[in-house]
C-alpha cells in the first residue's frame, strides 16, 4: 500500500516506536474521561486543539489512513490493536499541539434507547444531525467545517432513521458477550458487528464511509470500544490474542505486526505502559454497568438460573460457588420498562461498510434471543 505523505511526517508519527515485548511503564498518565463529565476549560482545550488540527490538515491524514488500511484492519483480528494504536497516536498528535490534550470517550450505553437525543449530540458537544440537501453538520465542535478528504465537502451526518436513531446494543448484552467470550477472535467477532457497527451506521454520514476519521465522534466511539477492551482485558484477557490476520497472516499473535505502525500487538496490550500512556476514568453523570463502582451483576439476581447460565456464564458460576443456584421462576407480569431491541443493518448498509453480512445477522439473531430471554424473565434494564 501507497501512501499519499511525506517520510518526516509518517516519520514523525511513528518516531516513538516501543520495541520490547513489555513496555515501561509511562512516567505520566493521561485520563480519558466521558465526554459529559469534561469541565468547560478541557472542552475548550479539545475544541481549540482539534481545529488547529483541521488547519494543519491531520484530518485529512487520519481519514485517509483509515481509508487505505480499512479493508485489512476490519473482519480480523487486527480491528482492536490497529484501533487502539490509531486513536492514542490522534491523541498523541493534538498533545504536540497542547499538552493538556486528553481524548474523551462517549458512554453510549446511557444513550442506546435513544441516541439522537443525547446531549452528546447537541449544540454544546459534537453536534447533530447534518441539515440542508448534503446534510452538513451545522452546530457542535465541528460545525460548518470543510473536510479534503478524499474530495472537498461539508462534514456529513445523515442519521439512519430521518431526524432520529433506532436503539443501539444495550450495556447489559454488551456484558453478555464479554463473559461469553473467551478468545479474541470471539469477542472481536461480537464488538465489531454489534456496538462498533451499529453506531457508525445510526449516525451515517461520513462516519458510515471509510474515511469515517474526518468526524471528531469516530475518536469518542472507538475510545468507547477499547473502553469496553480493557475491561475485559482486566477480566482474565490481559494477553488474550488470537483469530485471523490478514496480508497473507493466517494467525495473529502477540508478535504480530499492526499495520501501519509496525509495532506488536504487545506493545498496545497494557494500558499505562509503553505509548499507550492513558487511562478510563469512570463516568460520574450516568451510571456504568461496566465499571466496579456499579457492576451489572447485582441488577441479574432475578434472572431465572437457566437464563444467567446462558448469558451470563461467569455470573452463573459465581452464583454456583455462593450456594444460590436455586431456580427461580419467570415473572408473570410485563416489566415497565423492557430492553428494546437493537436497529437491524441493511444490506446496502453493511455493503457500504464492508461488514461480513453472515457476521451481522450471526449477531442480529444473538441479540434478539437475548432481547426475548431477558424480557421474558421480566428483566427490568438499569436505562
Amino acid at each position: 500500500m501507497h501512501l499519499l505523505f511525506s517520510v518526516p511526517l509518517v516519520a514523525c508519527l511513528l518516531s516513538h516506536n516501543v520495541l520490547a515485548a513489555r513496555p515501561k511503564k509511562c512516567e505520566s498518565i493521561t485520563t480519558r474521561k466521558e465526554v459529559r463529565d469534561l469541565s468547560s476549560s478541557e472542552w475548550r482545550t479539545i475544541k481549540d486543539t482539534i481545529e488547529k488540527m483541521q488547519d494543519l490538515g491531520w484530518f485529512r491524514f487520519y481519514a485517509s489512513i483509515h481509508e487505505v488500511y480499512f479493508p485489512v484492519v476490519h473482519g480480523v483480528s487486527q480491528f482492536l490493536p490497529f484501533h487502539r494504536r490509531f486513536v492514542r497516536y490522534f491523541e498523541m498528535t493534538a498533545q504536540r499541539i497542547n499538552p493538556d490534550f486528553a481524548l474523551p470517550y462517549w458512554n453510549e450505553f446511557a444513550d442506546y434507547r435513544n441516541p439522537a437525543d443525547s446531549s452528546v449530540l447537541s449544540d454544546r458537544l459534537l453536534g447533530g444531525n447534518g441539515q440542508g440537501p448534503n446534510k452538513c453538520v451545522m452546530d457542535g465542535v465541528q460545525a460548518n467545517w470543510t473536510m479534503t478528504y478524499p474530495n472537498e465537502h461539508c462534514l456529513q451526518r445523515n442519521y439512519s432513521d430521518g431526524d432520529s436513531i433506532k436503539p443501539w446494543y444495550s450495556a447489559e448484552f454488551i456484558q453478555s458477550i464479554m463473559q461469553r467470550s473467551d478468545t479474541m477472535a470471539d469477542f472481536r467477532d461480537r464488538m465489531e458487528n454489534s456496538q462498533h457497527g451499529l453506531a457508525h451506521l445510526g449516525v451515517r454520514g461520513d462516519m458510515s464511509t471509510k474515511h469515517s476519521a474526518n468526524d471528531f465522534l469516530f475518536m469518542l466511539h472507538h475510545a468507547f470500544i477499547d473502553r469496553i477492551w480493557s475491561i475485559w482485558q482486566d477480566d482474565g484477557h490481559r494477553t488474550t490474542f488470537d483469530g485471523p490476520g490478514s496480508m497473507g497472516e493466517e494467525e495473529m499473535t502477540l508478535d504480530s505486526k499492526i499495520l501501519f505502525f509496525q509495532d506488536t500487538v504487545e506493545d498496545v496490550m497494557y494500558l499505562g505502559r509503553g505509548q499507550m500512556c492513558y487511562e478510563y476514568d469512570e463516568p460520574s453523570s450516568e451510571p456504568d454497568l461496566l465499571s466496579k463502582r456499579d457492576n451489572i451483576n447485582s441488577g441479574l439476581s432475578s434472572l431465572p438460573h437457566d437464563v444467567l447460565c446462558k448469558w451470563y456464564p461467569k455470573s452463573c458460576d459465581q452464583a454456583t460457588s455462593d450456594n444460590t443456584t436455586e431456580s427461580t421462576a419467570p415473572i408473570a407480569h410485563i416489566a415497565l420498562k423492557q430492553l428494546p431491541l437493537p436497529a437491524e443493518i441493511s444490506q446496502e448498509a453493511m455493503e457500504m461498510h464492508g461488514f461480513d453480512p453472515a457476521a451481522v445477522q450471526r449477531m442480529a439473531d444473538e441479540a434478539r434471543k437475548f432481547v426475548e430471554d431477558m424480557n421474558a424473565a421480566g428483566f427490568v434494564p438499569k436505562y
